[in-house]
């Protein structure tokens, strides 16, 4: 029976999972020190680093054969030595004695050399990658320089895609991306006023007479729409101050004049909706109102 072939997105998948997991584990060591005193710990922040990586590769690779992201998916090597496995991990420390010799004597004859062989690893990797996004296999450098392969650790089926499937996901998609289209052109301060003027079984609430013709403005003040300073301040007869954007503006030129914080919308709330109602007391006027304020 012939072997089921790794897909790349599962390999790729694998190693994302590694380096996720020590990330994860040098958060948690951030957050344990992060209360010591500045400096304490970053002259040996590499060393840590470095230790993380080591005891990762202790439980993982030396003890099982493979990496815990690998195990995530099934995976392993095998053609796994115990020479391989140190060439493997020594491989994976060059970083680290690369930083030491550029800290010990940046212009020592050593250090350059390290520098060289970062380079050159560097070249081969990007090479690598080209190799197996053609090919398939081996995305890591070590991996093609030490001769590993992998495959699954218990035979797995191969996956097999139907059409409906691929249908089903092309019509979700589909949708997706209307709605993503769609629901902003959506105008649901006035929506929301229909279904609360129509619904008998809302309670309204009485129509403000008073206007006050200059409310206060502070530092601490926010629009009533978009929730930022108010640029260009307006009211609309109430107590509450507003962009002059977010009631009156319907052009997108006139708009980027101003240079906007909130977000966007083609259309002023009051050019949009006429019957436009303050959307934290519900002030409404008879006559369209868009007054400036006074600071």
């Amino acid at each position: 029976m012939a072997k089921t072939k790794l897909l790349r997105v599962t390999q790729m998948n694998a190693i994302y999972l590694d380096k996720e997991i020590e990330r994860s584990f040098q958060q948690i060591i951030q957050d344990a020190i992060k209360h010591l005193p500045p400096g304490l710990i970053s002259p040996v922040s590499a060393e840590i680093d470095l230790l993380i990586r080591l005891g990762i590769a202790k439980y993982s690779l030396l003890e099982n054969g493979s990496t815990f992201g690998q195990r995530l998916f099934n995976i392993k090597y095998d053609n796994l030595t115990n020479v391989k496995k140190t060439l493997y991990i020594l491989f994976g420390s060059l970083g680290y004695f690369q930083g030491k010799c550029e800290l010990w004597k940046p212009s020592h004859a050593i250090a350059r050399l390290i520098f060289k062989i970062g380079v050159v690893i560097k070249v081969l990797d990007f090479l690598n990658t080209s190799l197996f996004l053609r090919y398939g296999v081996k995305p890591l450098l070590v991996e093609r320089l030490l001769g590993l392969n992998q495959v699954f650790a218990t035979e797995t089926p191969a996956r097999n895609f139907e059409s409906k499937y691929l249908a089903r996901e092309l019509l979700w998609n589909g949708f997706i991306e209307i709605l993503v289209y769609m629901i902003p052109l959506i105008n649901y301060h006035r929506l929301k006023r229909q279904i609360k003027e129509y619904n008998p079984f809302s309670r309204k609430k009485a129509s403000t007479v008073t206007v006050i013709k200059n409310p206060q403005i502070t530092l601490n003040t926010k629009c009533g729409h978009c929730g930022q300073s108010p640029i260009l301040p307006h009211h609309m007869g109430c107590a509450h101050i507003y962009c002059y954007v977010c009631l009156k503006v319907s052009s997108l030129s006139t708009k980027i004049k101003i240079v906007i914080k909130g977000p966007i919308s083609f259309q002023g709330n009051q050019t949009a909706d006429p019957k436009y109602q303050c959307s934290i007391c519900e002030h409404s006027n008879a006559n369209i109102l868009c007054d400036p304020v006074n600071a």
